[in-house]
């Protein structure tokens, strides 16, 4: 490819290639490229691979650039949205159709036309997703949350003695 150098990196399962000269910075080229690939889930550094610059290059194009930070940003919400509603339906449960194909034979040996079924199934809501939904969504009321507060107040003004475990040393023994 002329003008287009390998970086031997993978992104999404393509090589990753950069334009010579791709550190300058190019609205018109930058921006939507930055989007789709954040979309997709890609990490700023993962962005920064694609480009062919380095991770501090795409940092410091969000700090100069309003116009690349905004897109970076809306394809990283609209990614974490398409998450959001995944594991929501996990949490609560869905319905999903999925289609079978049956391949059956007459008497005599022969196959038969190849018959397609469409079946309905009920996918149960799943509790780790339940959970880590209630954990993170209630995180601020500590409703939901798996944290303990422990708390120790001592009256009558006496020490307090700790007994931790014994340690043994490699040289014990």
């Amino acid at each position: 490819m002329a003008g287009r150098r390998v970086l031997g990196r993978r992104l999404f399962g393509r090589e990753v290639t950069a334009m010579a000269g791709a550190s300058k910075y190019n609205p018109a080229y930058h921006d939507d490229w930055a989007w789709s690939l954040a979309m997709k889930g890609a990490t700023d550094q993962e962005v920064a691979d694609a480009f062919g610059v380095a991770a501090r290059t795409v940092n410091r194009w969000k700090a100069d650039h309003v116009s690349f930070r905004k897109k970076l940003e809306e394809g990283k919400s609209g990614a974490n949205a398409k998450v959001e509603v995944a594991l929501y339906r996990r949490a609560t449960g869905y319905e999903s159709e999925e289609t079978e194909s049956l391949l059956e034979m007459d008497a005599s040996g022969n196959q038969r036309p190849l018959r397609v079924k469409k079946v309905k199934k009920q996918v149960p809501p799943d509790t780790m997703a339940i959970m880590y939904f209630l954990n993170n969504r209630a995180r601020k009321s500590g409703e939901w949350a798996q944290k303990q507060d422990v708390g120790v107040s001592i009256d009558n003004k006496q020490d307090v003695v700790i007994y931790l475990p014994e340690i043994e040393s490699e040289g014990d023994g």
